[in-house]
């Protein structure tokens, strides 16, 4: 449970990736890699103009739309959880992710935001948020594994 004065609107988190930062952009440039238990043959992604679409059975399909992208030190999506919704402020939340080269590998961070007005009750939100630190959490440890598995 959190504290009353902890921030409920944002998750960060980060990583060192012993991998160049190219390495690591190639898997985070790619709308919804996140979406999933880390086996890509266990979603399907699809382009719905604008959207991303990834369907992970049996949890459902997720929207993603890309927002911005600087590489290869950022990118920016909005993810929502009804692909009929517009993804904007208020139905979706906004996923950062940044890499700064460190040494010789890439520190990733992430940043998730917009869970308040997304889930006005505070019970919803507290598990969204709880969900994804979680979430976020086994992500990240994919996308070291993947990227130090690549081959350069």
């Amino acid at each position: 449970m959190s504290s009353a004065g902890e921030n409920m609107d944002r998750i960060e988190r980060e990583i060192l990736i012993d991998a160049p930062i190219e390495r690591v952009w190639a898997l985070v440039s790619e709308p919804g890699w996140w979406v999933g238990d880390g086996d890509p043959s266990h979603r399907s992604v699809t382009q719905e103009g604008d959207l991303v679409v990834v369907d992970y059975p049996p949890y459902g399909r997720f929207p993603v739309l890309p927002i911005s992208s600087d590489a290869p030190r950022y990118v920016s999506y909005r993810g929502g959880e009804d692909p009929g919704q517009q993804l904007v402020e208020g139905t979706s939340t906004l996923v950062e992710f940044f890499l700064t080269e460190q040494g010789g590998g890439t520190l990733l961070r992430v940043v998730e935001s917009g869970f308040t007005s997304l889930y006005p009750s505070a019970d919803a939100r507290a598990t969204a948020v709880e969900d994804n630190v979680g979430g976020w959490e086994m992500q990240l440890d994919v996308a070291k594994r993947d990227a130090e598995q690549m081959q350069a």
